[in-house]
């Protein structure tokens, strides 16, 4: 994917690529019970576990809702929101047919300016959306609204640059006539950068494989200030 001069900023690219039934079935089906969901289930656990149980957390975006039974089975209330309608049908199905719609409310949010007040969740989870996001700009606006809605941790995921696969990628990116602008890793100093201008800094991160793989996982908390 890359966007052009007429196109506007990645998020409101993003949002409008995923915004289809076609896209909805195509996601709902690409990591289920695959080596790579069992890896980031890993780390979004190790990333929550003070969070208590009956905590009030986040899924945001939620796609087709590959995470809900881990978190329902984790023992928290969730919010599954995503800026389509088509993912949030199929994430409802998912939670019916795993029987635990009780514990589970759904809307249509978009990250860049959501409806909820400040401090509406316990821990927020962010899952597979910020390697969409090519400017820094447009990361820090997201940060802020994950930010301003969390009341405790703020868990995120992008791609690091700092691994044998992102090597490989950003390789063949710049060979191309128009290099890509989606899922492009990107330095830990760079994501690191982004956080602080948000208001937030890292706690811990990790990386689902080790020195191979791009995907990261940050667990982030408010910077404190003083009076």
């Amino acid at each position: 994917m890359t966007i052009d001069d007429n196109n506007k900023d990645s998020a409101s690219a993003t949002r409008a690529r995923f915004d289809s039934r076609d896209s909805a079935l195509k996601y709902a089906c690409a990591l289920d019970d695959t080596a790579t969901h069992r890896r980031e289930i890993h780390c979004i656990q190790r990333c929550l576990t003070d969070v208590p149980v009956g905590a009030r957390v986040l899924d945001l975006p939620c796609g087709t809702g590959r995470l809900v039974p881990f978190l329902t089975a984790a023992g928290y209330r969730v919010f599954a929101a995503d800026s389509s309608a088509h993912m949030i049908e199929r994430a409802k199905a998912l939670a019916e047919r795993q029987k635990c719609t009780n514990e589970i409310e759904f809307g249509i949010e978009d990250i860049m300016s959501t409806s909820f007040s400040d401090g509406s969740f316990d821990a927020v989870v962010c899952n597979r959306l910020f390697h969409h996001f090519f400017e820094s700009d447009v990361r820090i606006r997201a940060l802020r609204e994950l930010r301003r809605i969390s009341r405790g941790p703020v868990i995120m995921s992008f791609f690091c640059s700092r691994s044998l696969s992102s090597a490989a990628f950003l390789l063949k990116n710049s060979f191309r006539r128009l290099p890509a602008t989606d899922r492009v890793p990107i330095s830990f100093r760079a994501i690191s950068a982004d956080i602080a201008a948000a208001g937030l800094q890292v706690d811990m991160k990790m990386a689902t494989k080790p020195l191979l793989g791009k995907q990261w996982y940050l667990r982030l908390s408010s910077i404190k200030t003083g009076k």
